[in-house]
């Protein structure tokens, strides 16, 4: 029976299964494989950093191409069938052996990029491979075939290039990665759909069609002159009248403190415009203005001649890891996993 438009099909146990294309892709294998590893959809959904929906989609597509029902729900959620077990052996076998061949053709031609691979099974073929002691080998990664390509805006672009990605890529030098420098969010966003970005990096609110993993959430704090006469505790009506240094119009750090502002009610005195992180606390200590930054920034570079005051109630911002629609790029699950562990720490400038 087929799916209704408005909703992705599932995987259900009982509905008649017939058979279609039989061609197989590396992308459904590694989708089952991962099924049987993690124990249900939505587990494996997470782990491949896809919406469970498009998984569910792609399994039953896996279905409907081989000619037989795969998974089955129970009272303890979708299992394996007798058919799926086998199925799921036959994968690891042909992954394996993709894997294999993609290293033959790298070490033939270092410098020609892999190329994506389908993988078409025949019975001889299928059953060569389950009677092989690769199915009892782990499924190993598939190769980059270019750089992770890494957005940020301005000034996490900053943070990224001193922390995470050289932790990063000592951690996994296999993978190359390329920081792209956002002007604003929402030219990240654009970035990301339209393919030109594997992975960003930016304030959260994400918008819907984007699949947002919060990893940091820092506190905003106002940085004075020592002269400026504040309680150490302040409002967000203590704003109003007070001359501020800020980024310039149109910046995402701009666009988050205009909202701040903005929801406070507050019309920004604007003492001076500056781009440059080093620029905002060089006004500060001129006596010019006040500039908002992040206290695990101040914590970490201590900016003498300056008072640092805190909210109340307490203004936060949560940073995201950004992944684009779709399948994830190879290496940008691997980096929301390092950054999540690691956190964020502010550049020092």
């Amino acid at each position: 029976m087929a799916a209704p438009r408005d909703r992705a099909p599932e995987v259900t146990a009982g509905a008649e299964v017939t058979a279609g294309d039989p061609r197989l892709t590396v992308h459904q294998l590694r989708r089952l494989v991962a099924v049987a590893e993690h124990g249900s959809i939505s587990a494996a959904a997470a782990a491949l950093y896809i919406a469970q929906p498009a998984l569910s989609k792609s399994l039953l597509e896996l279905e409907r191409n081989v000619g037989t029902r795969l998974l089955a729900r129970t009272n303890r959620g979708t299992v394996l069938s007798p058919e799926g077990h086998r199925a799921v052996r036959l994968a690891r076998a042909i992954l394996a052996d993709v894997h294999a061949f993609e290293g033959l053709a790298r070490a033939a031609s270092p410098s020609a990029a892999p190329a994506s691979v389908s993988a078409s099974a025949s019975p001889s073929a299928s059953a060569a491979a389950e009677t092989s002691p690769a199915h009892d080998r782990p499924v190993p990664p598939e190769p980059p075939a270019a750089p992770l390509r890494i957005a940020a805006t301005p000034m996490l672009a900053n943070d990224l290039g001193t922390h995470l990605i050289p932790t990063f890529g000592a951690s996994h030098p296999h993978l190359r990665v390329r920081l792209i420098r956002s002007p604003s969010r929402d030219a990240l966003f654009t970035a990301l759909r339209a393919g030109d970005a594997d992975l960003g990096v930016a304030a959260m609110p994400v918008p819907a069609d984007l699949t947002a993993r919060q990893f940091a959430v820092r506190e905003v704090v106002l940085v004075s002159p020592a002269h400026v006469d504040l309680p150490p505790l302040i409002t967000r009506k203590h704003l109003h009248g007070l001359p501020l240094v800020l980024p310039p119009p149109g910046s995402g750090r701009r666009d988050d403190i205009d909202r701040l502002l903005g929801a406070a009610g507050v019309t920004p005195v604007v003492a001076m415009e500056a781009e440059e992180r080093s620029a905002w606390i060089a006004c500060v200590r001129a006596g010019l203005g006040s500039v908002f930054l992040y206290r695990d920034l101040v914590e970490h570079l201590a900016y003498d001649g300056t008072v640092v005051r805190a909210f109340d109630p307490p203004v936060r911002g949560a940073v995201a890891l950004i992944l684009p629609p779709g399948e994830p790029t190879y290496g940008a699950p691997a980096f929301v996993d390092h950054a999540r562990a690691e956190g964020l720490r502010p550049a020092p400038h």
